[in-house]
């Protein structure tokens, strides 16, 4: 009898594995002082530079821009007075000073509100660990903050308008009369090439601050720069030392996701990893290319009104711009005042000695070395000219001169001031002899050139 052998059983069906995946590591929240720090700068740099962009944008930006200003000119002087108890001049006027009461005054309040702001969004959202998105979002705002005036100010160097060359009024004026701010004026005007130097650094910044991949370069580049030009504007009293300091620091804002890598390449000596470019969001495809075509756009517009602009300044009143008619320095030779020719006399106080004339400006240099500046505009078919009360388009004419030009060294210039009439003539003197025009620039030098 034979046994069959046994039939194998079939195998078990195995269940297929499923990899399990590791989620990914949820991001270390921030410290308290790390997001107290975030809510403070974010509710400043938004109070400070609302409504920008929009101010720069043409047709909408202008009255945009003047409703908020009339706002906080309201509300500033309120707060100073009668929060503050600051009983002081406030003036609203614009007279090119950024470092006005007024200004401080403004700066003071933005700073309090923004502590009642941190305060406020610290107690409604004192549960969220970190601010990833809204800290990607101040990042490319200040970005921009930042290279719109770095751009403004560069461009109006490389075009040199900013320091215009010394005038002759300035050339005949002892060094001990200048003002800290006037001889840095000067000094930076006597230089197209050092002006081309710093005007291209700052233009260099500011285009490097538009692309996210090169922004930490870019922050670098403007401390550099603006280190500098908050050190002359301190030191040699400029009256921009509040807005250069805070576009330092909006420069320093814009290193701060790289300080730990910079320290490990530039003083640890240590590797470091690249930094992640992704935006902590995504854009959906219609939104992405509508915000790269904005983008394109604006810098567009940007990189145009800033270059014809500096262009037309530095056509109109900068070094490029066509001399003045008989413009230059010139010694007076006689002067008579009422029939009566007065000598040169050093304690006359009526007698002129000297006399410059610039773009739409007129310096006499008296005998006593008093110097009195006249407005100027061209008087009818050219032969006269009216020294004017004020600048502006509505001063009014304090005299009227007459002028002949017998050969072309000299001019004659007839007519009543200060209520005595003048004859005045005057004698063209040649400013190349002036060392700061006459000394130019050389490769060689054997001994230092100092005077």
């Amino acid at each position: 009898m034979t046994t069959a052998a046994p039939v194998p059983s079939a195998p078990e069906p195995v269940a297929p594995v499923t990899p399990t995946v590791a989620p990914e590591p949820s991001l270390p929240p921030w410290s308290l002082a790390k997001r107290l720090g975030f809510r403070f700068v974010c509710a400043y740099v938004l109070l400070y530079a609302f409504p920008f962009p929009v101010y720069v944008v043409p047709v909408i930006g202008e009255p945009i821009s003047e409703t908020i200003s009339d706002f906080w000119n309201l509300v500033v002087p309120w707060v100073t007075r009668n929060v503050a108890g600051y009983q002081g001049e406030l003036s609203l006027a614009q007279t090119g000073s950024g470092d006005k009461a007024i200004d401080y005054a403004q700066t003071a309040v933005f700073l309090a509100l923004a502590l009642v702001a941190t305060g406020v969004w610290s107690l409604v959202d004192r549960r969220r660990p970190r601010y990833e998105k809204a800290h990607a979002l101040l990042h490319l705002y200040v970005r921009y903050l930042l290279a719109v005036p770095m751009l403004g100010y560069g461009f109006s160097k490389v075009f040199k308008s900013q320091f215009p060359m010394a005038s002759v009024e300035r050339l005949t004026q002892s060094l001990g009369d200048f003002s800290p701010m006037g001889l840095l004026w000067t000094f930076m005007g006597h230089s197209p090439g050092y002006n081309l130097f710093t005007g291209g650094a700052e233009v260099l910044g500011g285009l490097l601050l538009l692309a996210r991949r090169t922004t930490t370069l870019g922050a670098l580049v403007v401390i550099g720069v603006m280190s500098n030009v908050v050190a002359l504007n301190f030191f040699y009293d400029v009256p921009v030392k509040l807005y250069s300091t805070q576009l330092l620091l909006f420069a320093v804002f814009l290193t701060l996701p790289d300080l730990r890598r910079l320290a490990n390449v530039f003083v640890l000596n240590r590797a470091t990893q690249p930094a992640s470019l992704e935006l902590p969001f995504t854009l959906s495809p219609p939104v992405l290319w509508a915000s790269r075509a904005v983008k394109v756009l604006f810098i567009g517009w940007l990189l145009h009104n800033n270059i014809t602009k500096s262009h037309e300044r530095y056509t109109q009143w900068g070094d490029g711009a066509p001399p003045p008619p008989f413009g230059g320095l010139y010694k007076v030779e006689s002067f008579t005042r009422d029939g009566q020719e007065l000598p040169p006399l050093l304690t006359d106080p009526h007698r002129w000695r000297a006399v410059s004339v610039g773009r739409n400006v007129v310096a006499a240099r008296l005998m006593n070395d008093v110097r009195r500046y006249f407005p100027v505009k061209e008087g009818e078919a050219g032969k006269s000219i009216l020294l004017m009360s004020r600048r502006g388009d509505d001063a009014k004419p304090v005299a009227t001169l007459q002028r002949e030009t017998p050969d072309a060294e000299h001019f004659v210039l007839e007519g009543e001031v200060d209520g005595a009439k003048v004859h005045v003539r005057l004698k063209q003197v040649d400013i190349s002899n002036f060392e700061l025009r006459g000394r130019g620039f050389h490769w060689v030098q054997e001994k230092p050139y100092n005077r």
